[in-house]
């Protein structure tokens, strides 16, 4: 829960410290994996925008891919960014809390399992469901 805590906290601040732009789906590029013996062709937008100074940046959204495609070529998308280091843009979309969310869940069914444990051995059994 704590580690789901501070991923949900520094997603907060870089949202707030973030610049926003629209940017502009210039190109879908795939990749192959190998999952267990099964090959699989992940889609993943390649974006362009413009900062304020005139910069072309152009980046690919590389943290989750889709199949099929979630964008398509030509499609505008919100875009956020550190003015500092705008090649690291990221689409603004709920895929940035998916890491939170997915430490968040386990630490809360590990905290249930110990929050179980503890009133089982005090003889109050919890039940769930």
């Amino acid at each position: 829960l704590f580690l789901g805590y501070q991923l949900l906290t520094g997603t907060q601040q870089r949202i707030e410290t973030a610049v926003k732009a629209q940017g502009t789906v210039v190109e879908i590029v795939s990749r192959r994996t190998t999952s267990g013996g099964e090959r699989k062709t992940y889609f993943y937008p390649v974006v362009e925008f413009r900062t304020p100074a005139g910069d072309v940046i152009r980046f690919t959204e590389s943290s989750t891919g889709s199949n099929p495609p979630s964008y398509r070529v030509g499609q505008t998308v919100n875009i956020l960014y550190n003015p500092q280091t705008p090649q690291d843009a990221r689409i603004d979309s709920w895929d940035l809390w998916i890491p939170s969310i997915i430490a968040m869940s386990v630490g809360g069914i590990f905290t249930l399992i110990g929050v179980r444990g503890i009133l089982n051995a005090l003889g109050r059994p919890l039940k769930i469901g």
